[in-house]
């Protein structure tokens, strides 16, 4: 437990002085790190054992001198410090024997102990650095003994250290897995479609044709909403963008649901048309939905569920790629919890602050660092998910075309057999010149997000530590010059 023992004699003067101490100190340093005997000991402890006890693993016993200590006696007339149960020597014996740290402390006009008017027990007291408190600079002098005991008394809350865990990548497994579902795509779809109904003419509207069509539109929609988020409207974007992640995460959620519900919409129509035309095809369709919208929406809970508990058990150790939204948030949670806090703030508040501040910063440099990266590095580092749905997409968009196509093959005579089956390749190249440039708007946009996320958290981060600093007055150092004794 260790911590401060306060060790006193009973005496109206001294006993306001030290009631008024340790309320002080353990505003600061928190009420289990300091002892009194009259307010640390539970009814019907056996009073010895306990003093005992906490004497031995206490780390500073603070022996609170007033005028007349020396020679305060008994109702008989023995002098207090001569008796062998007085218990304000057995807890100096207890302490000087097992090393502690003593600090007399020398209330208002008091002298310190001469070692020849002291039992040879406790000699050792004179030779202790001695720290006066009085009534006029009360305030300056405790605050200066906190300087003194926080260099002594080990902090209650220390940081956990985080689990140096391996930066989770897809990497090659995610390479492996999108190649492979890409030509299951380009395999099972146009089977499904040739095994959902007899053989189209070629004058007859396909499905499969509109989807493909329907497709490519949707990556020239995304395009353009990438050129105008990413470019003429960045920031107004940006400014949106940081209301909405000083915001929890789930009111964040609450302001962005229209986007994925219209895109649930739209596929449930697709579906629907589909199932009208081919049973078969509309499944895969469904089964391609659920693996897409199925780790997303457990993305969603986890996200929620990390929220809420962010902000009951703090500070935590930032992941090293945490993303601008986290980082935003938990700059805005530490902006709230420090404008919430009266001065001076306990020793706890402060060392929690003071390593949240510490590893925002270090999250706010990674973000800075990605602004340098290269677009190979980029894509497998901060895009990998949609790298790979984009391939996907595109294999989709490939297979929807052949499953157009190749029906057709048989009745087309002469070249128009041999031009139709270009198509395919026509539109596998469209869609990757669309989400080329796609993917270069957001790479373009998120270089320069991360360079301006990267001033203004840095300023933020500024104005939090200086109210932290500015909270935790008085300051905590020593004095240039001792005190004379």
């Amino acid at each position: 437990m260790g911590g401060v023992f306060i060790n006193y004699r009973r005496s109206q003067r001294a006993t306001d002085a030290v009631h008024r101490l340790r309320e002080r100190l353990s505003h600061h340093f928190g009420e289990p790190q300091v002892f009194l005997d009259t307010s640390s000991m539970l009814p019907g402890n056996r009073y010895p054992d306990d003093l005992r006890r906490r004497v031995q693993d206490c780390e500073v016993l603070l022996v609170t001198i007033p005028e007349g200590w020396l020679e305060a006696r008994n109702p008989s007339g023995e002098r207090c410090l001569d008796r062998v149960g007085d218990w304000v020597r057995i807890e100096i014996e207890l302490a000087l024997a097992a090393g502690k740290t003593v600090i007399p402390l020398l209330l208002d006009a008091a002298e310190p102990p001469s070692p020849e008017l002291l039992p040879a027990s406790i000699r050792d007291l004179s030779l202790r650095q001695a720290h006066r408190i009085t009534a006029d600079d009360w305030d300056a002098a405790v605050e200066e003994l906190i300087a003194t005991l926080e260099t002594l008394v080990a902090p209650e809350w220390v940081p956990i250290p985080s689990e140096e865990r391996p930066t989770r990548r897809p990497g090659w497994l995610l390479g492996w897995a999108t190649g492979l579902v890409a030509a299951a795509l380009c395999i099972v779809v146009p089977w499904a479609a040739m095994a959902g109904g007899p053989t189209p003419e070629p004058g007859d509207d396909s499905l499969a044709l509109l989807l493909a069509l329907a497709s490519l539109g949707l990556m020239g929609v995304a395009l353009v909403a990438a050129l105008l988020t990413c470019g003429l409207m960045r920031r107004p974007i940006q400014a949106w963008e940081r209301d909405l992640h000083d915001a929890t995460q789930e009111n964040y959620l609450r302001a962005t649901y229209p986007v994925p519900l219209f895109l649930l919409l739209f596929a449930a129509v697709v579906v629907i048309q589909a199932w009208g035309r081919s049973p078969a095809f509309a499944v895969v369709l469904m089964l391609g939905m659920c693996i897409a919208v199925g780790p997303m929406a457990a993305r969603f809970v986890r996200s929620l569920k990390k929220d809420r508990e962010r902000w009951v058990e703090w500070p935590e150790a930032m992941p090293a790629a945490a993303p601008v939204a986290v980082v935003r948030r938990e700059i805005a949670r530490l902006d709230v919890r420090t404008q919430e806090w009266v001065a001076p703030i306990r020793r706890e508040q402060r060392d929690r602050a003071r390593f949240a501040l510490r590893e925002l910063a270090g999250a706010v440099s990674t973000q800075a660092q990605a602004a340098t990266r290269g677009r190979l590095l980029w894509l497998r580092e901060r895009q990998p998910w949609a790298f790979s749905g984009y391939a996907m997409w595109l294999a989709l968009t490939v297979a929807l075309t052949l499953a157009w196509t190749l029906p057709l093959g048989g009745s087309l005579e002469g070249g128009g057999g041999v031009r139709l089956h270009t198509a395919p390749v026509a539109a596998g190249f469209v869609g990757l010149v669309l989400a080329w440039m796609t993917m270069e708007c957001v790479y373009r946009y998120q270089r320069w997000q991360s360079r301006m996320f990267h001033a203004e958290a840095m300023r933020r981060l500024a104005l939090i530590e200086a109210r932290v600093d500015m909270l935790s007055s008085p300051s905590r150092t020593r004095l240039a010059t001792a005190r004379k004794r």
